[in-house]
């Protein structure tokens, strides 16, 4: 089976909010949203490829960008990544200012939902929702964080 690394950055708030990235061409499998981030390049750490892949989308890394999980998932849509096991590098990073004032250099747009809105919506991959579900359930149920001083 094909596998592709990648490494990506959910941005959060202590309202369960993410900010998305609005996909419009840069989309791969048809889906509408997508989380910020991409390829992992041959020699490059998850850690040089998010900060990487940050400004090419969005111009800036953020101060603060913390590596949260490893996650693995099959893309079940058609298209070019259809059957190929996804490696992602997740890092976490507060909302902030800066963030939401960032001009997009990659897809139409920057979008701000809660995490159950993104779980209902159908602008996710299938692998996508249930990554955020994990999300939600991992970091927003189980470990109750205090990310109100961010």
């Amino acid at each position: 089976m094909p596998e592709r690394n990648v490494a990506i950055v959910i941005f959060y708030d202590d309202k369960e909010n993410i900010v998305f990235q609005e996909r419009g061409s840069a989309s791969k499998i048809g889906e509408k949203y997508g989380l910020w981030g991409g390829q992992i390049e041959t020699g490059e750490t998850s850690d040089q490829a998010i900060r990487r892949e940050l400004m090419e989308e969005l111009g800036f890394v953020p101060e603060k960008l913390d590596f949260w999980c490893n996650y693995s998932s099959i893309t079940l849509e058609k298209g070019k990544y259809n059957g190929w096991k996804i490696n992602h590098a997740v890092f976490i990073s507060p909302i902030t200012t800066k963030l939401e004032k960032a001009h997009v250099y990659e897809g139409t747009g920057i979008v701000k939902m809660t995490i159950d809105e993104a779980i209902k919506s159908k602008g996710f991959s299938i692998g996508g929702t249930e990554f955020l579900k994990k999300f939600k359930k991992e970091f927003y149920d189980e470990q109750k964080l205090d990310i109100s001083n961010f």
